[in-house]
């Protein structure tokens, strides 16, 4: 016959079991999402890179091979940062020094088509002269927050 404690501790390691699996399950519905938007991202950048749960993406590679999404680069560029967390996306910048018009409406357009109304949109910083109260007013039905 088992004793206590022996029997305490199996029902502790099916609860961990069980907890472990919830926490598979949730960080699969980040990746397929994070795989989702990135895929989609393709089509406007040909390099893209998710590094733990950050989404990389951008028109040119920096010297390390990784794509370079700094704001002030000399070469003229098309890049994108995104942080995924539960529930949320952070956007952490937006970069088009190349001239070329409606990229953030874009990028914004393969966002919100891929999550789930519940989310969080965070906007990291703010320096779009109005793009995102614009799209805050367009979109109500998300959960933005500016920082």
């Amino acid at each position: 016959m088992l004793k206590l404690k022996e029997t305490i501790s199996i029902f502790i390691l099916l609860i961990v079991a069980q907890l472990n699996n919830m926490k598979l399950i949730r960080e699969y519905k980040e990746y397929t999402l994070m795989d989702k938007i990135s895929d989609k991202l393709s089509g406007i950048f040909p390099n893209v890179k998710i590094v733990n749960n950050i989404l990389l993406a951008s028109s040119i590679l920096d010297k390390s091979g990784k794509p370079n999404v700094r704001i002030d680069s000399k070469i003229p560029l098309k890049a994108l940062m995104l942080k995924f967390e539960k529930n949320s996306i952070e956007i952490k910048s937006i970069v088009n020094s190349t001239g070329e018009k409606g990229l953030s409406q874009e990028v914004m357009r393969i966002i919100l088509s891929s999550i789930d109304k519940d989310f969080t949109i965070i906007i990291d910083q703010d320096v779009s002269n109005g793009f995102w109260d614009k799209v805050i007013q367009k979109h109500p039905e998300y959960n933005w927050v500016k920082n």
